[in-house]
């Protein structure tokens, strides 16, 4: 029996929030060493990612140190795997850092916007980032450049990936630093290639539309926002998790992958093949 593949796979990670050596998250969440649990399940997983997005919140403070320690986890992994790194900055990160001690570039406070293709998919990164705030915009000039790129669609289509969602938030500390005016970015998306805007920030696995494109931000590596935490209260849980991200010929799905959950069964894949072709055929003839 035959299931449908995705044309690609990309794998979200977002709200890492990686400190030095030595350095502890007020949390006490050791999120570098949940980032490497994260991409050892995705060694383990049988995918080949054709991208690994990373959306921002990359270290907690935006110091060199923390770039380093970021890269020398990350780095590894995408040249066993053989897949590019897509880095979006967030409201946590310093650009100018992000880029001479991760991108090996020179520094720079402009805005960090660029676009990668992988095979006929194009993976177009916004900075949303506003200095010295939590919440975040788009200028005019940088839609423009989106308008412009977007004028030409790519052949697989256009994932948008920034680290403020264009979408409410159910967690109030969220909603309080949101990405303003995000009508402006439906006007710029509307009609064209873009498939899917990829977003992390808020902390919670959340999911919407923008002016009709689906939007998904992904759940954090480090503390999850408490959605039911009772009025403006702040409860953070220790519940990881990853995005996978399959994007078919004319579908996409979005799934949320818990990172460092325990395992309540585990049938083989030769137990399970003859079971799931059953019910393929029942409704298949």
């Amino acid at each position: 029996m035959t299931h449908p593949s995705p044309t690609y796979t990309l794998v979200q990670l977002t709200d890492l929030h990686i400190v030095a050596d030595g350095e502890e998250l007020p949390s006490g969440v050791d999120t570098a060493g949940v980032l490497a649990d994260a991409l050892r399940a995705v060694e383990d997983a049988a995918i080949s990612p054709a991208a690994l997005v990373l959306t921002g919140d990359l270290t907690e403070n935006g110091r060199p140190a923390q770039y380093r320690r970021l890269r020398s986890i990350v780095e590894p992994v995408a040249t066993r795997l053989g897949t590019p790194l897509v880095y979006a900055a967030g409201n946590h990160d310093d650009r100018a850092a992000l880029r001479e001690h991760l991108l090996d570039e020179p520094p720079s406070d402009d805005p960090l916007d660029h676009s990668v293709r992988v095979g006929d998919l194009r993976i177009a990164v916004l900075d949303s980032t506003i200095s010295g705030h939590g919440h975040g915009a788009l200028t005019p000039e940088q839609l423009d450049r989106l308008r412009a790129e977007l004028a030409e669609p790519a052949p697989a289509g256009t994932v948008l990936a920034l680290h403020h969602p264009p979408l409410p938030s159910a967690a109030p500390l969220a909603a309080s630093i949101p990405l303003l005016r995000r009508d402006e970015l439906a006007a710029a998306v509307a009609g064209t290639d873009v498939r899917l805007v990829l977003a992390g920030h808020t902390h919670v696995v959340s999911a919407g539309t923008l002016g009709g494109v689906p939007v998904w931000s992904g759940g954090p590596l480090a503390t999850v926002l408490d959605p039911f935490a009772p009025g403006a209260a702040l409860r953070g849980l220790a519940t990881p998790s990853v995005s996978r991200i399959d994007l078919f010929p004319n579908d996409l799905i979005t799934t949320s992958v818990p990172i460092g959950a325990r395992c309540v069964s585990d049938v083989p894949a030769a137990t399970m093949e003859p079971a799931i072709a059953a019910f393929h055929s029942a409704w298949t003839g």
